[in-house]
């Protein structure tokens, strides 16, 4: 009896030797970089083999009201899970309607509609095409091509999702020199928009509640060029706004020739250079799904320094998040593609050896 439960250890020592690595590993991570996907991916291993481990665990202690209690609460978790995969092309759907609705019509804005189509009619129609087609193989082309590719795209956005909610469980400390404010489009070329106005108010609670805990104002860095169809630069625009709504006219920079996040960030760096500043002492403010990819550009250019996050209307969280992931897959398409490649060479031949082709 003894030798069957020793037997039956190894297995729950091997795991909980892994839940402890992945766990160290997340730790020592996120103490040197809290916005990078790896966080994500060890996050949810953590998770994973935690509940593995504690599965085993149960079995092997064989305590029936614990057994009960285990597999209840995970029961709770899996029903809202199975019942969002099963409705999330009617979701999709439904949330790119009401963007419809809401925001304007661009193609950035119709992601959640497309995603939806895809899941909808375009999946399933593939799969009754390659079922049709390859009724007498073994293992269809769908499962060779289509399913690797989808896979290997929601292991990296559920990375992401978890890597940003771990990103919003830090609270920066109320010591800083700097803040930058990420600019967005203006509304008929010259109006702050309510999504920026969320930007520069999150900056300016901070500065607010900063000032009242030390005394010490940040500066306040308003980053944004002018648009084609602007008719001022966005950081004029917004400094202007931030004054009229209580910043500290005194600690009130502006930079007003960016385009893009990394410019943002490589311009205000100049900027803090000039006065001297202690670049690894600051924040940068943008929307709350923002975060995430803006502290990647300022790192990029050498600040070290991480982001006050303006909370995103619930009804654009889908949208936005998917277009973020959409950039950080773009940021590292060589490195995905070389993973992608591979994947598909691995079960094209899995499909080969498998059907018997050739043989």
């Amino acid at each position: 009896m003894s030798i069957v439960k020793d037997t039956a250890s190894f297995p729950l020592l091997f795991l909980l030797l892994l839940t402890v690595i992945c766990i160290t590993l997340l730790i020592l991570s996120m103490r040197q970089n809290k916005f990078r996907l790896l966080n994500g991916v060890l996050a949810n291993f953590s998770v994973v083999l935690t509940g593995m481990t504690l599965m085993f665990l149960i079995e092997l202690l064989n305590i029936q009201w614990l057994r009960v209690i285990f597999y209840a609460i995970f029961v709770i978790i899996l029903i809202p899970l199975a019942v969002l995969y099963s409705l999330l092309g009617i979701l999709l759907l439904w949330n790119a309607l009401t963007v419809w609705r809401r925001e304007s019509h661009t193609l950035g804005n119709m992601l959640t509609l497309l995603l939806g189509i895809l899941i909808i009619i375009v999946l399933p129609i593939m799969r009754a095409i390659d079922s049709k087609l390859l009724s007498d193989q073994a293992v269809g082309l769908y499962i060779t091509l289509v399913e690797p590719v989808i896979l290997y795209l929601v292991f990296w956005f559920l990375a992401f999702i978890t890597s940003f909610i771990l990103t919003r469980l830090y609270r920066p400390k109320y010591n800083q020199d700097y803040i930058i404010v990420l600019g967005a489009g203006l509304l008929n070329g010259k109006d702050v928009s309510p999504l920026l106005a969320s930007r520069i108010q999150i900056a300016l609670d901070f500065a607010n509640k900063q000032f009242e805990k030390t005394g010490y104002y940040p500066w306040l860095i308003f980053s944004g060029g002018q648009g084609g169809d602007e008719k001022l630069p966005e950081g004029v625009a917004m400094a202007e706004y931030a004054k009229q709504h209580g910043a500290q006219s005194s600690h009130v920079l502006i930079e007003d020739q960016s385009k893009t996040t990394y410019e943002n960030m490589l311009f205000s760096k100049k900027i803090l250079q000039a006065r001297d500043l202690n670049l690894a002492n600051g924040l940068f403010a943008t929307s709350d799904y923002h975060t995430f990819r803006a502290a990647g550009y300022a790192r990029l250019v050498g600040l070290q320094i991480d982001g006050l996050g303006a909370k995103t209307s619930r009804f654009f969280i889908p949208n936005a998040f998917i277009r973020e992931y959409i950039a950080l897959l773009a940021n590292h398409k060589v490195f995905h593609a070389i993973c992608l490649s591979l994947i598909l060479c691995v079960s094209i031949i899995s499909f080969i050896v498998g059907n018997g082709i050739f043989f």
